[in-house]
């Protein structure tokens, strides 16, 4: 598909203008720069081996009780989110590096690129959304019950989910399939319209909601701070409760998600200070300053997007590693799981048992 890095984070790449009849820069990069396309093959595979299990798990978990809660909610939709989005990256790498035709269809096309920025653009907002619901439960815990109950957290992610689609959605005008190349390929007509609506709607999403993920989690940790020390003052050392753990995990996500997305957006950002050399310099691209620089610049910027995705694969693990009533749920939920099997096993031998038993007495 022409130009399908404009379906990630950091879009705009000095390659916009160009079709694909004049240029194949993917076939470019593959004899220069073989690397960008081997390092995500083995990082996303890693990725979607972990990502898969982790994410499907993590939302059936967060659904049980006694983990469903608002919070519950957040993170339960957070990873159904990761999921959705591990398959239209997959789709994407079976296009891009397999070139396995998954994507090249009509209707497909136009589709997709919404439903893939739409599920980037909702993992920032559900953190924010969870990061805004655990500052109101710690600062204003007289209002938990209004503010942070199941309802209410449903309402806000449908409504998030709502603006994700909203905003994504124009991407269905700005691409098409061409029949006589038997590709997608961007609208010429909306070329500076889709330039312009994708750098605000990336540095909303992937620069500006990330700060404000931060601000919040300062403001939360400075507010869990601040009434710990009133409470020692009052009551005198207390032990830590099982809240705690969930912000624990709310503080670790938000900050992961930061640290990998704000840098995509940063070196995608970096663009057009690495523009095409000469294309009648193809021919003797090692000698050639322009080219060497953008070649460089085009492989750091792959690893680093490959780094990137690695929060929508690594919740799962990051509430193994914090969250001991989380463990503890996944040992009850798999021991749930084995003696349903159980019985199930035991049921069914009886049902056998039954049936021979009935026709050798028919028999007789």
């Amino acid at each position: 598909m022409d130009s399908m890095r404009n379906f990630s984070l950091g879009i705009t790449s000095s390659t916009e203008n160009m079709t694909e009849t004049e240029f194949d820069l993917n076939l470019l990069y593959e004899k220069y720069i073989p690397e960008k396309f081997l390092i995500p093959k083995i990082i996303k595979t890693i990725l979607y081996a972990f990502g898969f299990p982790g994410n499907i798990l993590a939302c059936i978990l967060w659904l049980q009780k006694p983990m469903l809660h608002s919070s519950g909610c957040y993170l339960a939709a957070l990873a159904a989110s990761d999921v959705l989005f591990l398959i239209m990256s997959l789709m994407y790498d079976l296009t891009l590096y397999w070139k396995v035709k998954v994507l090249e269809f009509p209707t497909i096309c136009q589709l997709f690129p919404c439903m893939y920025l739409s599920v980037q653009y909702l993992s920032p907002l559900l953190t924010l959304a969870f990061t805004v619901e655990r500052f109101i439960s710690i600062r204003f815990p007289f209002k938990r019950r209004i503010y942070c109950n199941i309802k209410r957290a449903v309402c806000v992610i449908l409504t998030l989910v709502a603006i994700s689609l909203g905003v994504a959605g124009i991407q269905i005008y700005f691409w098409h399939y061409d029949y006589n190349l038997e590709k997608c390929v961007n609208r010429l007509e909306f070329v500076y319209l889709s330039e312009k609506w994708t750098w605000v709607t990336e540095f909303v999403m992937f620069m500006f909601v990330p700060v404000l993920i931060l601000l919040f989690n300062i403001l939360l940790v400075v507010t869990m701070r601040n009434s710990s020390r009133r409470a020692q003052e009052l009551y005198g050392p207390m032990p830590p409760k099982q809240k705690t753990v969930t912000t624990k995990m709310l503080l670790v996500v938000s900050f992961v998600l930061i640290f990998t997305t704000i840098p995509v957006s940063i070196v995608y950002s970096l663009n057009d200070r690495f523009p095409l050399g000469d294309l009648s310099a193809i021919d003797n691209i090692s000698n050639d300053v322009t080219w060497q620089r953008h070649l460089n610049f085009m492989l750091t910027q792959e690893i680093i997007y490959d780094i990137g995705m690695s929060h929508y694969a690594c919740n799962f693990y990051l509430y193994l590693l914090i969250g001991k009533k989380f463990r503890l749920a996944i040992k009850k939920y798999f021991q749930k799981l084995s003696v349903m099997k159980l019985v199930d096993f035991k049921d069914r031998n009886s049902r056998s048992l039954r049936s021979s038993f009935t026709e050798l007495r028919s028999m007789s």
